[in-house]
This record gives C-alpha cells, sequence and structure tokens, in this order.
C-alpha cells in the first residue's frame, strides 16, 4: 500500500491504522482490538486495566491535584452480521450487528468469524436476468438476503465452525487513491478514533501534564453506547473527550446543507448531537482557543445523523464535562469509508494541547 506522503509520522500512522482496520472486531467481538490496545497502552502507561464488559483503560498519573481528571475515549467495535440460522442447503441467514447500509449488503463480500478459522462469503444477490426492472431498483430486506460460503449442506456448515451467533464482518481492507492523503476501507469508524487515543497517550507519556488522563477503549458502541458509560463509572473523570468518526458531506447526492462538513477540512468538534450530547460550552470554547492558538482548522457540527459515547459518558456522572472531537468520513457504515489523513492529524494534534490546557478544573466552570 502506498504511504500518504514523505512525512514519517503520517505513513506510520497510515500503517497502524491499516493494521488496526484489518483486525476483524464486530460489537461482542472486539477481543482483537482490546488485545492490542492492551499491548499499545502497557508500553505508554502507568498501569493498565481491563473490566469484565471488555473496556480497556491505561493510566497516567498527572503532576497537579487542581486538574482535571481527563478521559480520552473511542470504541473498539465495527459494524457487522450475526449468523441467525442455516439452511439445509448450507446459506446462512443473519442479522445485523449496529447499522451496515442496507443498500450496499446484495453482493458484498464478508467474511465469517468461527471459533477456529475465518471463512470468506459473499451476501447473494439475485441475478439481474430475472428480475423486473421494479425489482431491480428496489433494496431487499434484510429477511430475505442470505451468506453463501460455498458450503453445499447444513452438515457442511456445522463441520466449518459455523452456527446461529457466529459473527461476521465486510471485507474491505485500508486502500490508498491517488490523493496521496486520502483512504477508504471497513472499519474506519471507528479503528481511526482508537489510533487517535493510543497516539495522545504515547505523545502525552513524554511531556510534563498537569492533569491525570485515563485512555479509555469501550466495546458497545454500536448497539446502544453502553461500553462508555460502564467505563466513565468507572473513571469517575471531570472531563471526557470523546473521539469517533461522523457521516461527512461533500458528495453529488447530498445537498450542502444536509451535512455541511467535509473530508481534508479538520477534525470536527461537535456542538450538539442529535437526541444526545450538548458539548460543555466552557471545554468546547477551550478547545477552540487552542485550535486558533496552533493554527488547526476546524468544522464546527451541530445536529449529526447520529450520537456517540460522549452522550452516554458524560450521563454516567453529575460532574462531567463532556466534548466530542469528530474526524469526518464519506460512505459510512459501509466497507469503503473514506476518511482524509491530514483530519486524523489535526485531531491528535488538538487532543494532545487540549489534555496540556486543562490545568484547573475551575476553567470548567459555566459560572
Amino acid at each position: 500500500m502506498e504511504t500518504p506522503h514523505a512525512d514519517s509520522d503520517g505513513s506510520r500512522l497510515i500503517r497502524e491504522l491499516a493494521h488496526l482496520t484489518a483486525l476483524d472486531a464486530p460489537t461482542g467481538f472486539e477481543e482483537p482490538v482490546l488485545q492490542y490496545v492492551r499491548d499499545e497502552l502497557t508500553v505508554c502507561c502507568d498501569n493498565v486495566e481491563c473490566d469484565i464488559r471488555g473496556n480497556v483503560y491505561g493510566f497516567q498519573a498527572g503532576d497537579s491535584p487542581a486538574a482535571p481528571q481527563v478521559m480520552l475515549t473511542a470504541h473498539a467495535d465495527e459494524i457487522g452480521f450475526m449468523i441467525t440460522s442455516v439452511l439445509a442447503d448450507g446459506h446462512l441467514r443473519f442479522t445485523k450487528l449496529g447499522q451496515p447500509t442496507d443498500q450496499v449488503l446484495p453482493g458484498q463480500r464478508v467474511r465469517v468469524l468461527t471459533h477456529a478459522e475465518v471463512l470468506e462469503g459473499v451476501i447473494g444477490v439475485k441475478p439481474g436476468h430475472v428480475l423486473t426492472a421494479e425489482a431491480a431498483r428496489q433494496v431487499p430486506p434484510l429477511s430475505e438476503l442470505y451468506i453463501d460460503v460455498g458450503a453445499t449442506s447444513a452438515e457442511e456448515v456445522r463441520n466449518w465452525g459455523i452456527e446461529p451467533g457466529t459473527p461476521a464482518v465486510f471485507v474491505g481492507p485500508l486502500m490508498a487513491t491517488r490523493n496521496s492523503q486520502r483512504f477508504f476501507g471497513k472499519a474506519v469508524d471507528n479503528r481511526m478514533g482508537v489510533l487517535a487515543v493510543l497516539e495522545c497517550a504515547r505523545r502525552l507519556r513524554s511531556r510534563p501534564v498537569r492533569a491525570n488522563r485515563a485512555f479509555v477503549i469501550v466495546v458497545e458502541e454500536e448497539i446502544g453506547l453502553r461500553g462508555a458509560a460502564v467505563a466513565a463509572a468507572h473513571v469517575q473523570p471531570d472531563v471526557v473527550l470523546a473521539i469517533d468518526t461522523v457521516p461527512a458531506g461533500g458528495t453529488p447526492d447530498l445537498r450542502p446543507e444536509e451535512l455541511p462538513w467535509s473530508i481534508g477540512k479538520g477534525p470536527l468538534i461537535k456542538v450538539r448531537e442529535t437526541r444526545g450530547l450538548s458539548t460543555h460550552r466552557p471545554l468546547r470554547e477551550l478547545i477552540r482557543q487552542i485550535a486558533g492558538t496552533h493554527e488547526i482548522p476546524y468544522q464546527l457540527i451541530v445536529d449529526t445523523a447520529g450520537i456517540t459515547d460522549g452522550t452516554s459518558a458524560q450521563q454516567a456522572g453529575s460532574q462531567i464535562a463532556a466534548a466530542v472531537l469528530g474526524l469526518a468520513r464519506k460512505y459510512s457504515h459501509s466497507a469503503v469509508e473514506m476518511f482524509d489523513l491530514t483530519d486524523l492529524c489535526g485531531l491528535i494534534d488538538l487532543s494532545v494541547h487540549t489534555v496540556e490546557a486543562l490545568t484547573d478544573k475551575t476553567l470548567l466552570r459555566r459560572l
């Protein structure tokens, strides 16, 4: 795979992101990412913990009791599928883990993750030769879709280790485009966020920082923001910085006002989430001030189509100031989510400088 440009730091980030996106870790089966994160945090944190839910915590001590406890978090899980039944001829019925986009499913390559091995498969698509013109324009309901792994019978499927409850994921390796900063692949949501949290932990390890830091990778975001609430209750932070990817505009099929932010124009600072978080105002203004000081371009966004772990984390305690820092991505919840490397680099810089600036809890007061 091509490296993004001559800058060794950008190339290193892309290599690590390619590895992270290649790990198959749908909701409820996040262990490959969690193991990687635990190993990496062990190198740069004072201590590392894992809770019974699977959340991974890396802690770094600050040097001031007046500074807030800061939690940087991102979710490990990716969207995917789960086998619900095996048909007599060896085809597999399935349901969704999270919300893969229905219209891209027919004909999509998948990997079925048994305990013993990974099996390649495809979501079947009815031959166009037998479809009416009207039927060819319609998206089949999930109940009519199936996965084909090449089996010829239910017995063969069982012998291969597939049973109800077996997970599956999209196939979509991280690929470079001709634009040296733009890449696409599966699980960009939210392995970009995972990488950002890891990189912040590495950089902050070697700097004098007043605040205590918790770097937390959580589970089960795609099915209800579940892991973050547990993690925030455990850490009891004063500040939560949730890092996640966000659906972006800038494509011909969207009106400019539908999603008025784009990849390549800087990290996103959320003002408000639909049905969710309203970013803590003093924290938001501090982040904007830091971005201006360090000449980091950013985009303000209001009312995205979804909510993030920032919402559930903030509600886990009564004294939490929360903000969501976003990374714009095209083609959300597909196998070809596209992003711009400059956004990731800018977000990491912004996050590091924000943590360094959180020197006293009084900075968070609204009155």
